[in-house]
C-alpha cells in the first residue's frame, strides 16, 4: 500500500490490528503467524513486536479492537433506532449486519471464546464478553433473562454464520425482530 504519504502511527496501528483480526480469524491463536500479520499490514515483524511486545499481546489488542467495533455497532443501533423498535431488536439487526459485512469477525469471536483457557487470551476474552453483555443490558434496559436470550440468539447466529448454515435459522432479520 504505497500512497506517497507517510501514514500516521495510529492509522498504522489500526491497520496492523485489522490484519491481526483477519489472520487470527482464519487460523486461531496457535496457528496465526506474526509474519503473515506483518505482511498483510505491510510492516516488518520487528515493528509488530516494537508496538505490541508479543504475539499474545498483539492478539489481545486485536480482540479488544474487534470488541470495540462491535460495541460501537450496538451503541449506534440502540441510539438511532426508531420509536417502534426495541433496543434489543435494533442491536440484533445491527449484529446480523456486522456478521454479514465481515464473516471473518465470526471466526475471530469463536477463536477467542475457544481459546479462553489459554492464559494469554482468557482475561481479554472474559473481560470483552462481559463488556458486551453489560452494554446490551445498559442500552436495552432488558432483564437478565432477556439479555441471556439475546446473547444465546447471537451465539447461535454466530455459529450458523461461521458454518455457512444460516438457512437452518431462517430469515435473520425476522429472527432479530424476536429480540
Amino acid at each position: 500500500m504505497v500512497t506517497g504519504k507517510r501514514m500516521k502511527a495510529e492509522d498504522r496501528k489500526v491497520l496492523i490490528l485489522e490484519a491481526a483480526i483477519e489472520e487470527y480469524g482464519r487460523a486461531g491463536m496457535q496457528a496465526t503467524s506474526t509474519e503473515a500479520i506483518a505482511e498483510r499490514a505491510g510492516v516488518s515483524q520487528p515493528y509488530l513486536f516494537r508496538l505490541f511486545g508479543t504475539k499474545a499481546e498483539l492478539i489481545a489488542a486485536a480482540i479488544e479492537h474487534h470488541t470495540t467495533q462491535l460495541r460501537a455497532t450496538f451503541r449506534a443501533a440502540a441510539e438511532q433506532r426508531g420509536p417502534d423498535t426495541s433496543a434489543l431488536e435494533a442491536m440484533g439487526v445491527a449484529y446480523i449486519g456486522f456478521l454479514q459485512d465481515d464473516a471473518n469477525s465470526l471466526r475471530c469471536q469463536l477463536h477467542t471464546w475457544a481459546a479462553a483457557s489459554d492464559p494469554a487470551i482468557k482475561d481479554v476474552a472474559q473481560r470483552t464478553y462481559r463488556e458486551i453483555w453489560d452494554d446490551i443490558a445498559e442500552l436495552s434496559g432488558a432483564s437478565a433473562d432477556e439479555v441471556r436470550d439475546f446473547m444465546a440468539q447471537g451465539m447461535l447466529l454466530t455459529i450458523l454464520g461461521a458454518l455457512d448454515l444460516t438457512e437452518l435459522y431462517g430469515d435473520p432479520l425476522a429472527v432479530a425482530k424476536e429480540f
